[in-house]
């Protein structure tokens, strides 16, 4: 009896000790934070350390949430757009994710754009952050030059 009993405690020692591992493992994503930077932007993706009331919560076995920080590290630009996009099992097709739907028309050095609460399914084997942006023009009248960037980013494993 005295054996059984051990066994059994054994048991639950070992089923507590592994099963909060193997949940918290599943439900993450990226292994975050994860930075990624150019002479330009710096992409940051950071969990969501604390939920609101009026925010969306994780969905197990959907989504993560996740916070997305763009900082401009570089020069003074103009007509900023930021967009995402993830892949999809079965295609090479990308779907955007619509971080913004708006220019910025000037974003200066330093500027920071934070997109909090930001879904990425769970099945997404890729997350592309792509900004693009065009330089200033000493002319009002004529645009600089545009320019793009995309930021890569794959779960750990």
């Amino acid at each position: 009896m005295l054996k059984k009993l051990i066994i059994f405690f054994v048991f639950c020692f070992i089923a507590t000790g592994i099963s909060p591992y193997a949940t918290a493992k599943s439900n993450d994503l990226f292994k975050t934070p994860i930075t990624k930077q150019s002479d330009q932007w710096k992409v940051e993706i950071k969990k969501v350390e604390k939920y609101d009331s009026d925010m969306s919560k994780p969905l197990k076995n959907a989504y993560e949430m996740y916070n997305i920080v763009i900082t401009n590290i570089g020069k003074d630009l103009e007509n900023v757009e930021f967009n995402s996009y993830k892949d999809s099992p079965n295609t090479q097709t990308k779907y955007g994710l619509s971080i913004s739907d708006d220019q910025h028309k000037n974003f200066k050095h330093g500027e920071i754009v934070n997109f909090s609460n930001f879904p990425i399914a769970v099945n997404s084997n890729e997350l592309q952050i792509e900004i693009s942006w065009h330089e200033k023009s000493s002319s009002k009248k004529i645009q600089g030059r545009k320019y793009k960037e995309t930021f890569t980013f794959t779960p750990t494993n």
